[in-house]
Formats: C-alpha cells, sequence, structure tokens
C-alpha cells in the first residue's frame, strides 16, 4: 500500500527514496480514499439502506473509492517496477504478499471471533466442535466474508499474484498503451454488464454472488492505474488547467449514473438497494472521471499547496503512513461504537437522531481506529497486524 513517484515540480513536491522519487499527492488520495470508505461503512450501518433512496444514491457514487484503491495500486506497483531491471517475480511475491497474507488471515480471525462467536453467544459450541467451526471460518475466509471489508485484501493477494503478467503486458505494448485501455474498458463493460444483468443458473449462482471478492470486476481499473504510472508526466501536462472541464464531466457522469439508478427504482421496478449497484454499466464514467479528478486535485495540492499547508502535509503524511491499519480495524470499531443499544437501535443514534447520529459515528470510529492503530503499532508483530513496521513506544513530541 506504499507509493511511490511524481508528476510535476519534483524539486517542490517529493524526496527521494532509494532511486524512486516520493510521490506526496498518492498521500493524499490515499487518506481521503480511506476516509470516504469509512463514512459509507458508518452511513449504511446507522441507516436503512434497504429502504432509503438517498442513502442509497449516496452510496452509489461513493463506489468509485474501491476502484480507486486498486487503480492506485496499479500506479504504485507500475512505477516502482515498470524500469527495474531486475524485477524478479519471487522476489516481488516474497516482499509483498507477505504484507497483505498475514494481516488478511489475522483480522479475518479477529472479525469472526468477535462478531461470528462471541456476539452471537457461541463460545460453547466452538469449543466442542472446534473442527466444524475451524471449516466454517477457512469458507468465510475463503472469500473474505469474516468482515464485510475483508473482502479487499482478498483481491489485492490476487493482485500481487497478477502484477507480474499486468507488468508483462504494459510492458509488451509499450507504445500501443491506448488500444489495451480501450480492449481492457470493453472488457469492463461487457463484465460489468453481466454482472448487473445476467442470472446465472442454480449450480452456478451458489458461487456466482462472490464476483466481488475477485480481481476481474477491477481488472480495468488495475490496468488504468498501471498505464497512469508509466505515462504520469504526460498526463500531468495534459490536467495542468481542466479544472473546470474535469468538474463539469464529473457533474455530467454523475448525474447519469444517478440518473439511471433513479430511472430504474421509480420506472423499472428495480429495488432501492441492489447489491450489484456497484457494477452497473452507467457507473463506469463516473468512476473514471472521479478517480481522475482526484488525482487531479491531489497533484495540484502536492505541486502548488503542499509547501504552504505544512500542518495539512504533516496530518496527510501522518494519516497515509496509517491508513491500512485504520481500514483494517475500523469494522471491529464501528461495532464497538453501535453496540450499546436503547430499545431496538444503537444508543448513539437514539440520544442523537439524525444526522448527527451517523456523523458523530464517523468521527468517532475514525478517532478510534487511530488509536487502535497506535496501540498496534507499537507491539511485536506489528507488521502482521497492521502491514507496518513496528514504531517506537514513546510518541515524538
Amino acid at each position: 500500500m506504499e507509493g511511490a513517484g511524481t508528476i510535476a515540480r519534483s524539486g517542490q513536491t517529493v524526496r527521494r527514496a532509494g532511486r524512486k522519487a516520493y510521490l506526496h499527492h498518492l498521500d493524499l488520495i490515499r487518506v481521503t480514499t480511506f476516509s470516504l470508505v469509512i463514512f459509507v461503512h458508518c452511513l449504511t450501518q446507522t441507516t436503512d439502506e434497504f429502504t432509503s433512496m438517498p442513502v442509497n444514491t449516496a452510496s452509489l457514487l461513493l463506489h468509485f473509492t474501491r476502484n480507486t484503491f486498486f487503480a492506485l495500486t496499479g500506479f504504485v506497483l507500475m512505477y516502482q517496477n515498470f524500469d527495474n531491471a531486475e524485477f524478479s517475480t519471487t522476489g516481488f511475491w516474497r516482499k509483498r504478499i507477505k504484507l497483505v497474507i498475514f494481516p488478511y488471515i489475522i483480522w479475518s480471525a479477529i472479525y469472526w471471533v468477535v462478531q461470528e462467536v462471541w456476539a452471537k453467544d457461541r463460545i460453547g459450541d466452538v469449543l466442542s466442535n472446534p473442527v466444524g467451526s475451524l471449516a466454517e471460518f477457512g469458507r468465510l475466509a475463503g472469500w473474505g466474508l469474516s468482515g464485510f471489508q475483508m473482502y479487499f485484501l482478498f483481491v489485492m493477494l490476487q493482485v500481487y499474484l497478477l502484477f507480474p503478467l499486468v507488468l508483462w503486458l504494459v510492458r509488451a505494448t509499450r507504445g500501443h498503451h491506448v488500444t489495451l485501455l480501450g480492449i481492457s474498458l470493453a472488457a469492463q463493460v461487457a463484465i460489468s454488464a453481466t454482472i448487473t444483468f445476467w442470472h446465472p443458473p442454480a449450480p452456478i449462482s451458489q458461487y456466482w454472488w462472490h464476483h466481488y471478492a475477485t480481481f476481474i470486476p477491477y481488472q480495468f481499473f488495475i490496468l488504468y492505474g498501471a498505464v497512469a504510472a508509466v505515462h504520469r508526466e504526460a498526463i500531468a501536462r495534459w490536467l495542468a488547467g481542466k479544472g473546470w472541464w474535469l468538474f463539469g464531466a464529473l457533474l455530467t457522469t454523475g448525474i447519469f449514473a444517478v440518473g439511471t439508478y433513479l430511472a430504474g427504482v421509480w420506472f423499472g421496478g428495480k429495488p432501492v438497494h441492489d447489491s450489484n449497484s456497484a457494477f452497473h454499466p452507467t457507473l463506469i464514467p463516473f468512476i473514471i472521471v472521479a478517480i481522475t479528478c482526484l488525482y487531479a486535485a491531489a497533484a495540484h495540492w502536492a505541486s502548488n499547496w503542499r509547501d504552504v499547508t505544512p500542518r495539512f502535509a504533516r496530518s496527510v503524511s501522518f494519516a497515509s503512513n496509517r491508513s491500512f491499519g485504520v481500514f483494517l480495524g475500523h469494522v471491529l470499531v464501528l461495532y464497538f461504537v453501535l453496540k450499546p443499544q436503547s430499545g431496538d437501535q444503537p444508543w448513539i443514534l437514539a440520544t442523537l437522531g439524525q444526522p448527527w447520529g451517523t456523523l458523530v459515528t464517523y468521527v468517532a470510529t475514525i478517532a478510534g481506529a487511530l488509536l487502535l492503530v497506535e496501540i498496534l503499532r507499537r507491539l511485536p508483530g506489528s507488521l502482521y497486524l497492521t502491514g507496518r513496521p513496528r514504531l517506537p513506544l514513546a510518541i515524538k513530541r
């Protein structure tokens, strides 16, 4: 989840990290994306998403965050390795996969114990049938289902396994990257349409619904980021001065995505909540534009404002360094924030009402997750709990 590189004004926006330059605007992209993901999770857990059209409209547009993660991953990995003549597939796997697979297994176990065993008062059942319980955990972990955000790490493992192939493909198509992206985009539309409109027969359907936990629905965005890394300087020049054009494109594609969703609910008889809405073909233009706009805004900040906003820059760097751990732990924190009950709803919602209940839940979840990560980063095994090296026990002031 680490990034390095630059696109413009390198003297002002980067520091050297080995032979590569550090891209500060990737930190801002990472922090913004993680913050929005946590907001979506707080929103859907504190509202009735199955019947609320405003909630589903907001979450529909914020689905771009999951694709931003994969585009960012493709960008970072390609930037670091495209010109690396000494790239080794086994060396890459040895370095990268351990940063995901150990946190994935550990946190999957934590979520299973807390939400499926302890919360449902099944400790006795687990102790009396450890083999069956282990098989249950294996089935959940096998599809990233122990915590509702854990599928992301499951897909990340697939991306790391496939990256040597992606690297070969991008290198082999040098000079034809527009064609490569065009083919990938056509495949993306076909994949999204299949997910949205095809109803598989019973023997397949029990596996089909796991499509979100595979790399296939995200393949274009992985390549989108990877190709962008190769052409980052040309992209920086092209984006310069196009702020209003990008905003107009974001507004237009957003209206199109929301309009087709509302039309489906009002006139097409579709349910307000659709588990496949994140993959609807009409959302693809908005996702592409939203990722581009976020990248352009972050790059503009890094080039023009980072040096004159030192406190904000330090906050971005701090949050980015802890973002992976926050992502791993925030659902656990959210669970305990909402656990105290008042009647038939969480105490915080019954006491504060809406929208304050959701907003306070969000702030409490962010704060709690950061505190949790600060503790975990100072424990032995931090690398396996947070994907980051252990920090000194004393906090620098």
